[in-house]
């Protein structure tokens, strides 16, 4: 499994209108995209800073997915005003869950 983490610098309002671009436009074109097996959303403290993770079966749909990724992590800061930190892909090592 492959992950690409979205790293932004927002403030409270900004973190809630990225959630809604996240909720409304990123995640739809996902859960309809070859490969990919889930989303983690994060907030720091405040909401002055936040990582959205993006899973996905394998490293070829990572890639297929790259374009698309680095276009509405794109709108995503646009329309939200936050900044983008990082957009980076990783290799999940490990993974856990116990919901």
């Amino acid at each position: 499994m492959f992950a690409r983490i979205h790293t932004l610098e927002t403030t409270p309002e900004q973190f809630e209108r990225g959630l809604a671009v996240i909720r409304d436009d990123l995640l739809p074109w996902a859960t309809e995209s070859t490969g990919f097996r889930g989303l983690i959303g994060l907030a720091g403290r405040g909401k002055e800073s936040a990582l959205v993770i993006t899973l996905w079966e394998d490293e070829e749909s990572l890639e297929a997915s790259e374009a698309a990724g680095m276009q509405l992590s794109d709108l995503t800061a646009k329309l939200s005003g936050a900044t983008r930190r990082a957009l980076e892909d990783y290799e999940v090592t490990l993974l856990e869950l116990q919901l």
